[in-house]
């Protein structure tokens, strides 16, 4: 991984082998990053994808193989249990030019993965909502 900070953005490069989900949170836990959000582009070799199904309380998932292009990358950085959790969501695009695209719970990097990531300032945090079973944000403890 390489990166540059711009102001208040974190431009990332991840080189091909790297785990973006994984990578992220390392980065965050590295650098103290508490909250943000992100976007990004690239390529990768394999991925996961979850589909939520809010009646079952659960996910399905999907395992990708072969070299999928990154048509969209974007999720958030926030406080799970005291550390940075990141949250992404993708969408990818086959030799067919045919996408699929889901909750992104990890994928490697084929040829490169580039990332913007804004911190915003402050802390946001996530908590568990009952009904769903998730955890989302919590935006009555905004951390500023």
């Amino acid at each position: 991984m390489r990166h540059a900070l711009k102001g208040t953005t974190h431009v990332i490069r991840l080189e091909a082998g790297e785990r973006i989900v994984g990578s992220l949170l390392s980065f965050c836990e590295r650098e103290g990053i508490r909250s943000g959000y992100f976007h990004g582009l690239g390529a990768v070799s394999r991925a996961e994808l979850g589909h939520f199904e809010p009646a079952a309380g659960d996910y399905t998932w999907l395992e990708l193989e072969g070299p999928w292009e990154i048509v969209s990358l974007y999720g958030n950085v926030a406080v799970l249990d005291g550390q940075p959790f990141v949250h992404a969501h993708a969408v990818l695009s086959d030799r067919s030019f045919a996408v699929r695209g889901g909750h992104l719970r990890e994928a490697v990097v084929s040829a490169t993965c580039e990332i913007a990531l804004i911190r915003p300032g402050g802390e946001i945090g996530r908590k568990k909502d009952a009904g769903s079973g998730l955890f989302l944000l919590d935006l009555d403890k905004n951390g500023e």
